[in-house]
């Protein structure tokens, strides 16, 4: 009871709630009047494509009882049934759960999804508010709620948007290691990055780049019980995430982890055209360029062809021919490898091509032209208050670990795949949360000013953690 009251007694704590609201508020009006739903492609509609048809389908057919099956061969090929692993799990399985209580349509699904953004504008609230007091909380969770780059995933029904508020778990949970750290602590944070992993599969990197870190710099543990408690972290997460590794070893021809697609990830970034020119760093259609579809259907022959013809093979096994494709480029243009690495970075972290990668997100990815825009602006804006506010938590004695993870991780997913501004959600809430800290050190500075200190109320105590 304690604990809930923390969480919900405060003026700061009730202004995050308020502005969690609003930012709902926010997001439903733009999936029911700014972005409807819509059967046509258009600028000024949603219309369901790529990513976030999977993730529709595949859930209405998980109510259906048939569990993680390619929605697009059901969907094209009249009705056809094969397993599939195209994304992690647990983003169609929430879906599906709303699915089961009758919200099964596209609108609905995003209706749903815009739960997430709550979550995430809330818990962003509370997480500043606890590394930086009430006033970071209140200022963390109003940017969140408005950031267009972070409502826009919960929006389009794309994985991002359920892995947002995770994402914010997981740094909680690190927290909670770093002002306690001990076994449940680290367990438990081991449990939140396989639950991450399990909605992007890129999030399994967080154990190298914050566990590691977490519990082997900086900390005051002895040696053994470092070793222990890495290990304790790992087996928990593999753990959590047994149960979907192993169903995928049952039912595919090839091995599969996470995800059945790597290969074809790789693919879309293992060509000229995606290592140079106008669009290096980003991905494109590798398979056109480099003339393998021929080599493909002699491969698979019937893969390409229209329904009800169309000879639907293995998901592994094609991901496999991917694969294969895609390190033959990389082994056979290895010297060029870290040239391109550095703009896939440049891409995510919009350093680089900047202007074609925000064209591409209204004009391929779907993203629209405002929002996209918008979202960039906010993005930069943010960049000089990160770097204050990761001054003012270090001289707070607030370890940075946990925030600055997300940095390698995502420089990590783009270098090795290609480049994309919604691979950067982890970084974006990070600056989100460090630039809470900073606007709340001004603000502070501005209530101690002589000059000002009598018009300005006291900052809120707060709460310990509970």
């Amino acid at each position: 009871m304690n604990g809930l009251r923390v969480h919900f007694s405060s003026r700061a704590v009730q202004a995050i709630w308020a502005i969690g609201l609003g930012g709902w508020l926010l997001r439903l009006w733009a999936v029911l009047d700014y972005r409807p739903t819509c059967d046509e492609a258009s600028d000024d509609c949603y219309r369901l494509a790529g990513d976030a048809f999977y993730h529709h389908h595949q859930a209405d057919l998980i109510n259906q009882g048939h569990w993680y099956v390619n929605p697009l061969e059901y969907v094209f090929n009249d009705g056809y049934l094969i397993d599939s692993a195209g994304d992690p799990p647990l983003y169609a399985l929430y879906l599906a759960g709303w699915s089961r209580l009758g919200a099964d349509g596209v609108t609905d699904h995003r209706v749903v999804s815009t739960l997430c953004g709550f979550a995430m504008v809330v818990l962003i609230g509370l997480l500043a508010r606890r590394l930086a007091g009430g006033t970071a909380g209140v200022v963390a969770a109003a940017i969140a709620a408005v950031h267009p780059l972070l409502w826009i995933n919960d929006i389009m029904l794309l994985s991002e948007g359920f892995y947002q508020p995770i994402v914010v778990v997981v740094l909680w949970t690190a927290y909670d290691w770093v002002e306690r750290p001990d076994r449940r602590r680290v367990a438990v944070l081991g449990a939140a990055i396989a639950i991450a992993t399990l909605t992007r599969a890129e999030a399994i990197a967080l154990y190298g780049f914050l566990v590691l870190p977490l519990v082997w710099w900086g900390s005051r543990l002895e040696l053994g019980e470092r070793v222990r408690q890495t290990l304790v972290c790992g087996l928990v997460g593999l753990a959590v995430m047994a149960p979907w590794l192993i169903w995928n070893q049952t039912r595919f021809e090839k091995p599969v982890t996470i995800s059945a697609v790597t290969g074809t990830v790789l693919m879309a970034g293992a060509c000229d055209e995606a290592w140079s020119g106008e669009r290096m760093g980003f991905w494109d259609d590798c398979f056109e360029a480099r003339g393998l579809y021929e080599e493909y259907e002699a491969t698979f022959p019937g893969v390409s062809l229209d329904p009800p013809d169309r000879v639907p093979y293995d998901e592994s096994v094609r991901d496999e021919f991917n694969r294969e494709k895609a390190f033959d480029y990389y082994l056979d243009n290895w010297t060029r490898f870290p040239k391109v690495a550095v703009a896939r970075i440049g891409r995510s972290l919009e350093f680089f091509r900047v202007g074609h990668t925000l064209r591409m997100n209204y004009q391929l990815e779907g993203r629209w032209e405002e929002p996209s825009t918008i979202g960039l602006g906010m993005y930069y804006a943010l960049v000089p208050l990160t770097i204050v506010g990761g001054f003012v938590l270090h001289r707070a004695r607030r370890r940075l670990t946990p925030l600055v993870a997300m940095w390698p991780m995502i420089m990590f997913a783009s270098a090795t795949t290609f480049g994309l501004t919604r691979y950067r959600v982890p970084v974006d809430i990070a600056m989100v949360i460090m630039a809470g800290a900073a606007v709340a050190w001004i603000i502070e500075r501005l209530r101690t000013d002589p000059r000002t200190a009598d018009s300005v109320e006291p900052p809120e105590p707060v709460e310990a953690a509970p």
